[in-house]
Protein backbone atom coordinates (compact mmCIF):
# COMPACT_ATOMS: atom_id res chain seq x y z
CA UNK A 1 0.00 0.00 0.00
CA UNK A 2 1.73 3.24 -1.28
CA UNK A 3 1.36 6.24 1.22
CA UNK A 4 -0.41 9.09 0.90
CA UNK A 5 1.03 12.20 0.10
CA UNK A 6 -0.75 14.04 2.81
CA UNK A 7 0.51 11.51 5.13
CA UNK A 8 4.11 12.16 4.35
CA UNK A 9 3.70 15.55 4.94
CA UNK A 10 2.89 15.13 8.31
CA UNK A 11 5.54 12.70 9.40
CA UNK A 12 7.87 15.39 7.79
CA UNK A 13 6.32 18.40 9.84
CA UNK A 14 7.00 16.63 13.32
CA UNK A 15 10.74 15.38 12.20
CA UNK A 16 11.24 19.29 11.07
CA UNK A 17 10.15 20.42 14.77
CA UNK A 18 12.10 17.93 16.61
CA UNK A 19 15.46 18.89 14.09
CA UNK A 20 14.27 22.33 15.19
CA UNK A 21 13.98 21.62 19.17
CA UNK A 22 17.37 19.77 18.95
CA UNK A 23 19.19 22.84 17.07
CA UNK A 24 17.79 25.52 20.15
CA UNK A 25 21.17 25.89 22.23
CA UNK A 26 22.22 28.53 24.11
CA UNK A 27 26.02 28.97 23.05
CA UNK A 28 26.89 30.42 27.06
CA UNK A 29 30.63 29.84 26.69
CA UNK A 30 30.94 32.41 23.57
CA UNK A 31 31.30 35.51 26.25
CA UNK A 32 31.26 38.33 23.52
CA UNK A 33 34.06 41.74 23.96
CA UNK A 34 30.65 44.18 25.26
CA UNK A 35 30.03 41.42 27.56
CA UNK A 36 33.39 41.34 29.21
CA UNK A 37 34.05 45.18 28.65
CA UNK A 38 30.59 45.89 30.15
CA UNK A 39 31.78 43.26 33.93
CA UNK A 40 35.09 45.28 33.86
CA UNK A 41 33.65 48.83 33.74
CA UNK A 42 31.21 48.27 36.19
CA UNK A 43 33.42 46.63 38.73
CA UNK A 44 35.70 49.71 38.20
CA UNK A 45 33.53 52.05 38.76
CA UNK A 46 31.83 50.54 41.69
CA UNK A 47 35.75 50.11 43.09
CA UNK A 48 36.97 53.93 41.58
CA UNK A 49 33.88 55.41 42.38
CA UNK A 50 33.59 54.74 46.79
CA UNK A 51 37.51 55.22 46.50
CA UNK A 52 37.64 58.18 44.79
CA UNK A 53 34.79 59.48 47.22
CA UNK A 54 36.52 57.86 49.90
CA UNK A 55 39.86 59.73 48.85
CA UNK A 56 38.24 63.22 48.45
CA UNK A 57 36.29 63.64 52.02
CA UNK A 58 39.69 62.54 53.53
CA UNK A 59 42.12 65.29 51.75
CA UNK A 60 39.01 67.90 52.66
CA UNK A 61 38.96 67.04 56.29
CA UNK A 62 42.68 67.09 55.56
CA UNK A 63 43.13 70.40 53.88
CA UNK A 64 40.38 71.46 57.16
CA UNK A 65 42.49 70.34 59.96
CA UNK A 66 45.56 72.18 58.01
CA UNK A 67 43.92 75.37 57.94
CA UNK A 68 42.89 75.03 61.71
CA UNK A 69 46.55 74.20 62.57
CA UNK A 70 47.90 76.77 60.69
CA UNK A 71 45.44 79.43 62.03
CA UNK A 72 46.21 78.64 65.33
CA UNK A 73 50.05 78.19 64.94
CA UNK A 74 50.30 81.84 63.86
CA UNK A 75 47.79 83.10 65.99
CA UNK A 76 50.01 81.55 69.27
CA UNK A 77 53.28 82.93 67.52
CA UNK A 78 52.56 86.47 67.14
CA UNK A 79 50.83 86.33 71.11
CA UNK A 80 53.93 84.89 72.43
CA UNK A 81 56.37 87.53 70.90
CA UNK A 82 54.05 90.11 71.30
CA UNK A 83 54.34 89.32 75.11
CA UNK A 84 58.06 89.01 75.37
CA UNK A 85 59.19 92.57 73.23
CA UNK A 86 58.70 95.50 75.48
CA UNK A 87 62.08 97.70 75.30
CA UNK A 88 62.53 99.23 72.05
CA UNK A 89 65.94 100.44 72.20
CA UNK A 90 68.66 99.67 69.79
CA UNK A 91 70.70 96.65 71.88
CA UNK A 92 67.13 95.22 72.88
CA UNK A 93 65.79 95.45 69.69
CA UNK A 94 69.38 93.59 68.10
CA UNK A 95 68.31 90.47 70.55
CA UNK A 96 65.19 90.60 69.25
CA UNK A 97 66.11 89.94 65.59
CA UNK A 98 68.36 87.28 66.15
CA UNK A 99 65.18 85.75 68.20
CA UNK A 100 63.05 86.02 65.04
CA UNK A 101 66.13 84.79 62.75
CA UNK A 102 66.49 81.89 65.21
CA UNK A 103 62.42 81.04 64.75
CA UNK A 104 62.67 81.66 61.11
CA UNK A 105 65.41 79.44 59.88
CA UNK A 106 64.48 76.37 62.40
CA UNK A 107 62.61 74.53 59.66
CA UNK A 108 63.66 74.87 56.01
CA UNK A 109 61.98 72.48 53.16
CA UNK A 110 63.18 74.14 50.00
CA UNK A 111 66.47 76.82 49.65
CA UNK A 112 64.86 80.01 50.67
CA UNK A 113 61.18 78.62 51.52
CA UNK A 114 60.31 78.04 55.17
CA UNK A 115 57.12 77.65 57.11
CA UNK A 116 57.87 80.87 58.87
CA UNK A 117 58.47 83.61 55.83
CA UNK A 118 59.56 86.53 57.99
CA UNK A 119 59.27 87.86 61.97
CA UNK A 120 59.72 91.95 62.39
CA UNK A 121 58.71 94.80 64.11
CA UNK A 122 57.06 97.93 62.32
CA UNK A 123 56.75 101.42 63.95
CA UNK A 124 53.97 103.14 63.15
CA UNK A 125 56.21 105.93 61.43
CA UNK A 126 57.20 103.33 59.10
CA UNK A 127 60.83 102.57 60.62
CA UNK A 128 61.61 98.43 61.00
CA UNK A 129 63.08 98.13 64.59
CA UNK A 130 63.60 94.52 64.57
CA UNK A 131 63.44 92.06 61.15
CA UNK A 132 64.77 88.36 60.52
CA UNK A 133 66.34 89.63 57.99
CA UNK A 134 68.70 91.90 59.45
CA UNK A 135 69.38 93.56 56.32
CA UNK A 136 65.78 94.98 56.38
CA UNK A 137 65.86 96.86 59.92
CA UNK A 138 65.74 100.77 59.24
CA UNK A 139 69.47 101.76 59.67
CA UNK A 140 70.35 105.35 62.00
CA UNK A 141 71.19 107.31 59.60
CA UNK A 142 69.35 110.68 58.50
CA UNK A 143 68.71 110.01 54.74
CA UNK A 144 65.17 110.17 53.62
CA UNK A 145 65.37 106.76 51.81
CA UNK A 146 66.41 104.90 54.99
CA UNK A 147 64.15 106.37 57.43
CA UNK A 148 61.63 104.40 56.31
CA UNK A 149 60.40 100.80 54.95
CA UNK A 150 59.36 101.19 51.47
CA UNK A 151 58.14 97.52 51.33
CA UNK A 152 56.32 97.24 54.69
CA UNK A 153 54.72 101.78 55.21
CA UNK A 154 51.55 101.31 53.82
CA UNK A 155 48.36 100.72 54.90
CA UNK A 156 48.79 97.16 55.12
CA UNK A 157 50.83 96.73 57.64
CA UNK A 158 49.72 99.52 59.69
CA UNK A 159 45.87 98.43 59.80
CA UNK A 160 46.57 96.49 63.69
CA UNK A 161 47.55 99.95 65.28
CA UNK A 162 44.05 100.61 65.88
CA UNK A 163 42.91 97.17 67.36
CA UNK A 164 43.17 96.23 70.90
CA UNK A 165 46.34 94.78 72.19
CA UNK A 166 46.08 90.74 72.16
CA UNK A 167 43.87 91.26 69.32
CA UNK A 168 45.75 89.19 66.73
CA UNK A 169 44.63 90.31 62.93
CA UNK A 170 44.93 87.74 60.37
CA UNK A 171 45.45 89.26 56.32
CA UNK A 172 46.59 86.79 53.44
CA UNK A 173 48.86 87.97 51.24
CA UNK A 174 49.25 87.08 47.43
CA UNK A 175 50.90 83.16 46.34
CA UNK A 176 54.62 84.79 44.75
CA UNK A 177 54.92 83.20 40.86
CA UNK A 178 57.34 80.38 41.40
CA UNK A 179 56.92 79.16 44.67
CA UNK A 180 55.03 75.83 44.25
CA UNK A 181 55.07 73.97 40.91
CA UNK A 182 54.46 70.17 40.55
CA UNK A 183 52.23 67.06 38.89
CA UNK A 184 49.28 67.56 41.10
CA UNK A 185 49.92 71.55 42.27
CA UNK A 186 46.42 72.39 40.61
CA UNK A 187 44.65 69.54 42.40
CA UNK A 188 45.95 70.70 46.02
CA UNK A 189 45.03 74.16 44.85
CA UNK A 190 41.42 72.93 44.44
CA UNK A 191 41.86 71.03 47.51
CA UNK A 192 43.13 74.05 49.57
CA UNK A 193 40.26 76.57 48.46
CA UNK A 194 40.06 79.55 46.32
CA UNK A 195 39.75 81.56 49.62
CA UNK A 196 43.31 80.18 50.91
CA UNK A 197 46.32 82.19 49.83
CA UNK A 198 49.85 81.03 49.95
CA UNK A 199 51.27 82.89 52.78
CA UNK A 200 49.44 84.85 55.59
CA UNK A 201 50.31 88.18 57.58
CA UNK A 202 49.81 87.96 61.40
CA UNK A 203 49.73 90.57 63.22
CA UNK A 204 49.47 92.51 66.99
CA UNK A 205 49.37 95.99 68.18
CA UNK A 206 52.58 96.83 70.82
CA UNK A 207 51.13 98.96 73.47
CA UNK A 208 53.30 101.59 75.60
CA UNK A 209 52.09 103.73 78.66
CA UNK A 210 51.96 107.21 77.30
CA UNK A 211 54.04 109.40 79.88
CA UNK A 212 51.61 112.08 80.20
CA UNK A 213 47.91 110.21 79.64
CA UNK A 214 48.73 107.11 81.34
CA UNK A 215 46.96 105.58 78.85
CA UNK A 216 47.84 103.20 76.51
CA UNK A 217 48.46 103.59 73.11
CA UNK A 218 50.16 101.86 69.99
CA UNK A 219 53.13 102.79 68.86
CA UNK A 220 54.20 99.23 66.59
CA UNK A 221 53.04 96.42 65.12
CA UNK A 222 54.42 93.03 65.44
CA UNK A 223 54.01 90.54 62.18
CA UNK A 224 53.97 86.91 61.74
CA UNK A 225 54.35 86.06 58.53
CA UNK A 226 53.67 82.56 57.77
CA UNK A 227 52.97 80.40 54.51
CA UNK A 228 51.51 77.09 53.65
CA UNK A 229 54.58 75.54 51.51
CA UNK A 230 54.14 72.56 54.70
CA UNK A 231 50.42 72.25 53.77
CA UNK A 232 51.04 71.45 50.42
CA UNK A 233 53.89 69.54 50.63
CA UNK A 234 51.88 67.04 52.78
CA UNK A 235 48.50 67.91 50.53
CA UNK A 236 50.47 66.21 47.44
CA UNK A 237 52.09 63.13 49.24
CA UNK A 238 48.97 62.13 50.36
CA UNK A 239 47.46 62.62 47.08
CA UNK A 240 50.65 60.44 45.27
CA UNK A 241 49.73 57.43 47.59
CA UNK A 242 46.22 58.26 46.96
CA UNK A 243 46.96 58.02 43.36
CA UNK A 244 49.14 54.64 43.68
CA UNK A 245 46.31 53.44 45.69
CA UNK A 246 44.21 53.95 42.70
CA UNK A 247 46.42 52.19 40.75
CA UNK A 248 46.09 49.14 43.17
CA UNK A 249 42.23 49.47 42.78
CA UNK A 250 42.55 49.21 39.24
CA UNK A 251 44.59 46.57 39.21
CA UNK A 252 42.51 44.99 42.02
CA UNK A 253 39.24 45.36 39.71
CA UNK A 254 40.87 43.81 36.83
CA UNK A 255 41.19 40.96 38.67
CA UNK A 256 37.73 40.87 40.73
CA UNK A 257 36.31 41.31 36.93
CA UNK A 258 38.58 38.00 35.69
CA UNK A 259 37.25 36.16 39.06
CA UNK A 260 33.49 37.24 38.33
CA UNK A 261 34.02 36.12 34.08
CA UNK A 262 35.19 32.81 35.87
CA UNK A 263 32.39 31.45 38.01
CA UNK A 264 29.74 33.12 35.24
CA UNK A 265 31.56 30.55 33.19
CA UNK A 266 31.23 27.99 35.95
CA UNK A 267 27.52 28.60 36.69
CA UNK A 268 26.86 28.89 32.66
CA UNK A 269 28.19 25.56 31.85
CA UNK A 270 26.27 23.90 34.58
CA UNK A 271 23.17 25.98 33.54
CA UNK A 272 24.42 24.49 29.58
CA UNK A 273 24.36 20.99 30.84
CA UNK A 274 21.06 21.65 32.45
CA UNK A 275 19.68 23.18 29.73
CA UNK A 276 20.62 19.96 27.37
CA UNK A 277 19.58 16.93 29.39
CA UNK A 278 16.44 19.34 29.39
CA UNK A 279 16.30 19.58 25.24
CA UNK A 280 17.39 15.69 25.34
CA UNK A 281 14.22 14.67 27.37
CA UNK A 282 12.33 17.17 25.68
CA UNK A 283 13.55 15.53 22.15
CA UNK A 284 13.10 12.19 23.53
CA UNK A 285 9.69 13.07 24.33
CA UNK A 286 8.88 14.78 21.30
CA UNK A 287 10.09 10.90 19.18
CA UNK A 288 7.92 8.60 21.35
CA UNK A 289 4.78 10.90 21.10
CA UNK A 290 5.64 11.20 17.41
CA UNK A 291 6.13 7.55 17.18
CA UNK A 292 3.18 6.33 19.24
CA UNK A 293 0.77 8.80 17.14
CA UNK A 294 1.91 8.03 13.79
CA UNK A 295 1.41 3.59 14.67
CA UNK A 296 -2.11 4.95 16.10
CA UNK A 297 -2.70 6.40 12.71
CA UNK A 298 -1.86 3.51 11.17
CA UNK A 299 -3.45 1.03 13.35
CA UNK A 300 -6.54 3.58 12.94
CA UNK A 301 -6.50 3.66 9.45
CA UNK A 302 -6.00 -0.21 9.35
CA UNK A 303 -8.91 -0.61 11.43
CA UNK A 304 -11.30 1.53 9.36
CA UNK A 305 -10.27 -0.95 6.29
CA UNK A 306 -11.26 -4.15 8.24
CA UNK A 307 -14.72 -2.73 9.12
CA UNK A 308 -15.35 -1.07 6.00
CA UNK A 309 -14.44 -4.99 5.04
CA UNK A 310 -17.00 -6.16 7.86
CA UNK A 311 -19.93 -3.75 6.90
CA UNK A 312 -19.69 -4.63 3.09
CA UNK A 313 -22.73 -6.48 2.16
CA UNK A 314 -21.95 -9.63 0.21
CA UNK A 315 -22.26 -9.95 -3.76
CA UNK A 316 -25.76 -11.34 -4.96
CA UNK A 317 -25.56 -15.21 -5.93
CA UNK A 318 -25.97 -15.83 -9.75
CA UNK A 319 -29.82 -16.64 -10.56
CA UNK A 320 -30.36 -20.40 -11.71
CA UNK A 321 -31.20 -20.76 -15.62
CA UNK A 322 -34.23 -22.89 -16.26
CA UNK A 323 -33.83 -26.47 -17.50
CA UNK A 324 -34.67 -26.55 -21.25
CA UNK A 325 -31.91 -29.29 -22.34
CA UNK A 326 -32.29 -32.94 -22.03
CA UNK A 327 -30.44 -34.46 -19.98
CA UNK A 328 -28.92 -38.13 -19.94
CA UNK A 329 -31.22 -40.80 -18.83
CA UNK A 330 -29.81 -43.47 -16.52
CA UNK A 331 -31.39 -46.93 -17.39
CA UNK A 332 -31.18 -48.61 -13.99
CA UNK A 333 -32.40 -52.11 -13.83
CA UNK A 334 -34.07 -54.01 -11.21
CA UNK A 335 -32.26 -56.67 -9.34
CA UNK A 336 -33.00 -60.44 -10.37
Amino acid sequence: MVPSLEGSTEQQAPAQGIHALRGDKVNVRSFTFSFALGIFLLVELVILGALSTFCLISLKETARQFEMGYTERGREIALSLSANTLATDQKSMARVSAIFAGIVNKNQYLEGERPVTEIFILRKDGRVLAHSDLSLVTTLTQEAANAVSAKYNNEFYHSSLFYEANSVQQQNLEKPEGIFHGKNSFIVDTLMGSDVHYSTDFSVALKEVDARTRKEKSYATLHVVMNRLSEYYYLAAILNKYLLLFAMAFLAGFIATAVILFAFLLRANAIQREWKSALTYMWENEVIKTEVSHGFKALSGKLSEIEKRVNQPPPALPQQRPQTEILDAILIEPAQ
